[in-house]
């Protein structure tokens, strides 16, 4: 990968905590960036409940927690040298946008054509089909099709789980304080650490890697094999078994993949 692509970097994030977590060591490296939140993580009942320490979680609590999930971001975003002029929330409704994308809902598919056209990144970073979330794995689709449009380079990461080695297209070593700085970042998000800490924080490695555009594979599952991915998610969550939806660790990037360009 060329540094000439670092130059404008659009970042596509499902929900809040994504950008950082997938790219924030990249995010420190481009010269210009733009960060698009998709959803603002609203629906995210267990951390709800036991911070707001209630069963129920209704609509308003929802709003509060969007809000709340909106201010982390724009947080940790400042620590890496994002300014909130250069963010934009487009409040899509958390986990719903495989709903979307199976419908062929064209409105994401818009907007994200039209950011790329105000902005000229010279690269665009998304989720990853590969990752085992679902809104994850929908946000994949719309990014490809918008690049596509576009005819904008693209790559992705997976934070849920990990793509094919062969998928892995570059890595980005991280300097000491280029990690530090990540860390500082991800730790902005308190309202998922609760329940969450040690996995986001494993995330500060030495490197990320990113995977090249998966144009080619880019499809949804049916009905059935979403419900049943969204069982194994909740269950993951439920006993706390964030290991098994774990983020590649450094010598796991790495590991056959020994003729992946490095990102300086």
């Amino acid at each position: 990968m060329s540094n000439v692509l670092l130059h404008r970097v659009l970042v596509i994030a499902p929900h809040p905590d994504d950008d950082v977590i997938g790219c924030g060591g990249l995010l420190q490296r481009a010269a210009e960036s733009r960060v698009l939140f998709v959803t603002d993580g609203d629906r995210n009942p267990w951390p709800q409940r036991i911070l707001l320490r209630k069963l129920s979680i209704g609509d308003e609590d929802r709003r509060r927690w969007g809000a709340m999930r909106r201010r982390e971001s724009l947080e940790a975003l400042s620590l890496l040298g994002i300014p909130e002029s250069q963010t934009r929330f487009l409040g899509f409704a958390d986990q719903s946008l495989m709903s979307l994308a199976r419908r062929r809902d064209r409105r994401l598919l818009e907007i994200l054509v039209e950011e790329i056209r105000s902005f000229a990144p010279t690269l665009i970073v998304s989720s990853s089909t590969f990752d085992a979330h679902y809104d994850h794995r929908a946000l994949a689709w719309y990014a490809h099709k918008a690049a596509e449009e576009c005819g904008v380079d693209i790559v992705t990461y997976s934070i849920h789980g990990s793509a094919p080695a062969d998928r892995l297209r570059t890595i980005l070593e991280l300097a000491e304080g280029e990690r530090a700085r990540k860390r500082a970042a991800i730790l902005c998000h308190q309202s998922q650490l609760l329940l969450s800490r040690n996995r986001f924080l494993s995330y500060a490695t030495d490197c990320e890697g990113f995977y090249r555009d998966e144009h080619d594979i880019v499809r949804f599952e049916s009905r059935l094999t979403s419900i049943a991915l969204r069982a194994m998610h909740a269950l993951f969550v439920l006993f706390g078994r964030h290991d098994a939806l774990h983020v590649e660790s450094a010598a796991d990037v790495h590991h056959g993949a020994r003729d992946v360009p490095r990102l300086f």
